[in-house]
C-alpha cells in the first residue's frame, strides 16, 4: 500500500493531462472537418432527403459545435498556464458542451428509431401519417429539454482545483451529486438504450415475419433487402455509439456509489485513474468518431464521400501537374535566354 502511494506521489499527473490535451486538440480539429464534410454530403445530395438523414443533420451540427469548442479549449490549455477561475470556467464549459452533444445525439438516434418503427411496422397508422412532422418535432423538443435539464447542473457541480487548474473534476461527491449521477445515467443512457433496443427488435421481428398481401416475391425480396440493409446500418451506428459511451456512465456510477472524485480515484493508483480518465475521454471523443462511424456503416454516405474525395484528389493532382509544367516552362525559357 505504501509502495502504491509512493508511486502515485511520483507520477506527474499534470504532465499527463497536458499531453492528453495536446494530443486531443488535433483529433478534435480532424473531427471538425470530418463532420463539416459529412454535413456537406447530407445537404448536397437528394438521396439523403429521408427523415432519418434530416435528423442526422441535427446530430452532425451538434458534433461540429462540440469539435470546435473542444479543439479551442484543448489548444488553450495544452501549453499555457491558466488561472483557477479560467480553469473553472473552461472545465464547466467543456463539460456542458460535451454532455449536450452526447445527449442530443442519443436523443436524435432514439427519435430515428421511433420514426423507423412507425414507417416499417405501422405504415398505415392514421395518427403518424397525419402528424408525422409535428410528432417528430415534439419528440426532439422533449429530448432536448431532458438533455439540458440534466446537463445544466453540471455547470455547478464540476470545477478545477486551485493547485491543478487544468484538472476538471467533481470536487466533492456529495449524496446529492451521487443521486444526480445515477439519475443522469438512467435518463441519458439506460432509457435511450432500452428505447433503441425495443424499437429495433420490433422492427427486426416484423420484417422477418411479415409478408405484404399481393406483393410479388421478387419485388418483396428487393424491397426487404433494402430495408434490412438500412436498418442494419442504423443498428450498427447505434450499437457503436452505446458501446463507446458505456465506460463513461459506468465510471459515473462508480463515482456515485463510492462517492470518490477523480482526484481521489487517482490516489488509489495509476491504473484506476487511467481507466477512469479514458472512460471520460472516449465519450468526449464521440463527436470525433461519429462521422467515421457513419462513413463505415452507411454505404450511401460512404459512396458519396469517396466520390467527393476522388474529385478533390483529381483537382489537387491537376493543379500540382499544372504548377510543375509552369515551373518547367519557366526554366526552359530562362535557359533559352541564356
Amino acid at each position: 500500500m505504501n509502495d502504491s502511494n509512493n508511486l502515485t506521489n511520483t507520477i506527474d499527473y499534470k504532465a499527463i493531462n497536458g499531453y492528453a490535451f495536446a494530443t486531443a486538440a488535433p483529433f478534435s480539429i480532424i473531427g471538425f472537418f470530418a463532420n463539416v464534410f459529412l454535413l456537406f454530403i447530407l445537404i448536397k445530395h437528394q438521396v439523403f432527403g429521408k427523415t432519418t438523414y434530416y435528423l442526422l443533420r441535427i446530430s452532425v451540427v451538434s458534433d461540429i459545435i462540440c469539435n470546435l469548442t473542444t479543439a479551442s479549449g484543448y489548444i488553450m490549455t495544452a501549453g499555457a498556464t491558466i488561472s483557477h477561475s479560467d480553469g473553472q470556467a473552461l472545465c464547466r464549459c467543456l463539460t456542458f458542451i460535451i454532455l449536450c452533444s452526447f445527449g442530443i445525439s442519443i436523443m436524435t438516434l432514439c427519435v430515428i428509431s421511433i420514426d423507423r418503427y412507425f414507417v416499417i411496422v405501422r405504415p398505415l397508422s392514421p395518427f403518424y401519417r397525419r402528424f408525422q412532422h409535428q410528432f417528430i418535432g415534439g419528440l426532439l423538443v422533449l429530448g432536448f429539454i431532458i438533455v439540458f435539464s440534466f446537463t445544466v447542473p453540471g455547470l455547478f457541480f464540476t470545477s478545477s482545483y486551485p493547485d491543478d487548474t487544468k484538472f476538471c473534476d467533481l470536487i466533492t461527491v456529495t449524496p446529492e451529486i451521487s443521486y444526480y449521477l445515477i439519475i443522469s445515467t438512467i435518463v441519458l443512457y439506460v432509457i435511450p438504450a432500452l428505447t433503441l433496443t425495443i424499437n429495433y427488435s420490433k422492427i427486426i421481428i416484423y420484417m422477418r415475419n411479415y409478408v405484404r398481401p399481393g406483393e410479388r416475391v421478387i419485388n418483396l425480396n428487393d424491397d426487404n433487402h433494402k430495408k434490412k440493409k438500412f436498418i442494419k446500418t442504423l443498428i450498427s451506428i447505434t450499437a457503436a455509439y452505446l458501446l463507446i459511451s458505456w465506460p463513461f456512465f459506468a465510471t459515473s456510477l462508480g463515482m456515485a456509489i463510492t462517492r470518490k472524485s477523480l482526484r481521489q480515484v487517482r490516489q488509489l493508483g495509476l491504473v484506476y485513474y487511467l481507466l477512469a480518465f479514458f472512460s471520460f475521454s472516449t465519450t468526449a471523443a464521440i463527436s470525433i468518431l461519429n462521422p467515421f462511424i457513419y462513413y463505415k456503416f452507411d454505404s450511401a454516405i460512404r459512396s458519396k464521400a469517396k466520390m467527393h474525395l476522388s474529385t478533390i484528389y483529381s483537382m489537387a493532382k491537376s493543379r500540382i501537374l499544372a504548377t510543375d509544367d509552369m515551373t518547367s516552362n519557366q526554366s526552359t525559357d530562362k535557359s533559352d535566354l541564356a
